[in-house]
Formats: C-alpha cells, sequence, structure tokens
C-alpha cells in the first residue's frame, strides 16, 4: 500500500491533536505548510508537543512529506518553487527587508541541494599547492 494523499485526508476538527494517527498527523502538517508556502522555519518542539510526538517523529513526518509531495509533483513543484521564491524574494527586496530576503534565498538554495540541484558550498576551500586554507564557515 503506498502513500495517502495527504491533501484529500480530512482534518478531524473533534478529535484532540494528540490523539491524530499517523496520516492525520502528516495531513495537518502539510496543511500547515501550505498555509506559509514553505516548510522552513516550523518549530519541531512545538509541533511535537501539539501532536504528543517527539521531534524526531516530527522531522521524520516532514521528511516524508518531502518525498510524498516531491514524487507526487515531480518537476512542476520545482517550477512552482522556482516562481513562488522568486516573488518571495523579489517581494522583500522591493520591501527593502533584506534579512527576510537572504533568509528565503539561504532557504532556497538549501532545497536545491536537498533536492540535488544544487551543490553545497564545502566549508572550507583549500588553495592547491598553497598551503592556504580559506574558512568559508558561519563561525
Amino acid at each position: 500500500m503506498g502513500e495517502p494523499d495527504y491533501t484529500e485526508v480530512p482534518i478531524p476538527s473533534e478529535k484532540p491533536r494528540d490523539e491524530y494517527s499517523y496520516v492525520e498527523r502528516r495531513a495537518a502538517i502539510l496543511r500547515l505548510i501550505e498555509n506559509r508556502g514553505h516548510p522552513w522555519g516550523l518549530n519541531k518542539s512545538r509541533l511535537g508537543r501539539e501532536f504528543g510526538v517527539s521531534d524526531a517523529q516530527i522531522h521524520k513526518d516532514l521528511d516524508r512529506l518531502k518525498s510524498w509531495y516531491s514524487n507526487r509533483i515531480g518537476e512542476d513543484a520545482e517550477f512552482s518553487a522556482d516562481l513562488a521564491y522568486k516573488r518571495i524574494i523579489q517581494e522583500h527586496m522591493d520591501n527593502q527587508d533584506f534579512g527576510k530576503a537572504r533568509k528565503a534565498l539561504d532557504s532556497w538554495n538549501g532545497w536545491l541541494q536537498d533536492t540535488g540541484h544544487q551543490e553545497k558550498e564545502p566549508d572550507k576551500h583549500e588553495i592547491d599547492g598553497e598551503g592556504i586554507v580559506i574558512d568559508m564557515g558561519d563561525e
């Protein structure tokens, strides 16, 4: 049996969230992601408490949703994500909110790296034959 279509799963309003099945929980998390327009910045600890599961389980749910969504949408998702990120970044730039624009761009680059469309930059670069190492880390 394959994954259910989480977009079609009804979210039970009469049931406490910590009693949701894993399918209902993932459908509810997917609705949160869709309402936000992206999965980044979700408070996994808060979601774990809200649904009565561990942070690790929320991470697994998000990984499963990412895989499900990628398999379901494929290239259409990549195209839609590209358009959405460009719009979001441009909106932040227009509002001169450069910090938010940078975060959106970082998220976009992270998504590209997760999907294998962009290689992750190494933390350090070594220049051949010179013995010079340039640390590119954030610290």
